[in-house]
């Protein structure tokens, strides 16, 4: 079953019951395998167990093939130069978060390193938006960035907030952990915690952290973006950027605060 198909057997009341915000969200969580038949109180037994039935589908999976097929109409040799990639062969070499990946004239990505849909997806997507232009050096917030405004308050509860708690938690051994990422530590004139951090070759991001002094002060951090970093991708894939970063550092520090 698709979402539709499936949003045709709920109530379509919007009564809020369950997790998710509307009828609609609910039926696309059943056919991701992120909500459960269970949540919903209106259904009888009948529709939940067709519901029980529907085998969910990996959105991202989904989403890397779509992606493999409009890659595959590019010209990788052009596109290398104008996002800050190179050539090996017919393969594009990039790196991100300070790893190497060869992406194929296929979509296909290998690497000696870290590999997830997540990569997947961002890598295959900053190929074929295809952004051109270069890199500024003025910092700017993700507010300021072409549509930033609207997703300002979705950037700052879903990237910034999590990242300032990983660092109120870890803050001790975030320099050797965001090293593996190729991030720098450098000094800047508002605070003595700051890294740059190129994600992608023409998407370098400044992570700004403040330490609370005491009890009766909040620790802050700050998420700045090159001017130009919304030619390379817009706002919501920054946030998917930003959004799998922070995953994937929170496993790094976990796995390093063990070992």
């Amino acid at each position: 079953m698709n979402p539709v198909e499936v949003y045709k057997l709920l109530p379509k009341s919007n009564c809020g019951e369950c997790a998710s915000a509307t009828c609609i969200a609910f039926a696309v969580g059943i056919t991701r395998g992120e909500a459960k038949v269970e949540e919903c109180p209106y259904l009888d037994e009948e529709i939940r167990q067709k519901l029980r039935n529907v085998k969910p589908v990996n959105w991202r999976e989904e989403l890397v093939k779509r992606l493999q097929k409009e890659v595959r109409q590019l010209d990788l040799r052009q596109v290398s130069k104008d996002i800050g990639a190179e050539m090996e062969g017919d393969s594009l070499k990039i790196v991100c978060l300070g790893t190497e990946y060869t992406v194929s004239p296929e979509g296909e990505i290998t690497s000696k390193g870290y590999i997830n849909s997540w990569i997947k997806v961002l890598l295959l997507h900053y190929i074929r938006t295809w952004g051109k232009g270069r890199v500024v050096n003025s910092w700017v917030s993700f507010s300021e960035l072409k549509s930033g405004m609207i997703k300002a308050s979705s950037f700052s509860r879903d990237c910034e907030e999590p990242l300032r708690r990983l660092f109120d938690t870890h803050l001790s051994s975030i320099d050797p952990v965001l090293a593996r990422f190729g991030a720098k530590r450098i000094e800047h004139e508002a605070t003595e915690y700051a890294w740059k951090l190129y994600v992608l070759p023409k998407i370098p991001v400044l992570i700004l952290y403040w330490k609370s002094e005491d009890e009766t002060d909040s620790s802050a951090l700050r998420v700045l973006f090159d001017r130009s970093a919304d030619r390379f991708l817009d706002v919501e894939s920054l946030i998917f950027l930003i959004e799998g970063f922070v995953s994937i550092l929170s496993r790094y520090l976990e796995f390093s605060k063990k070992h």
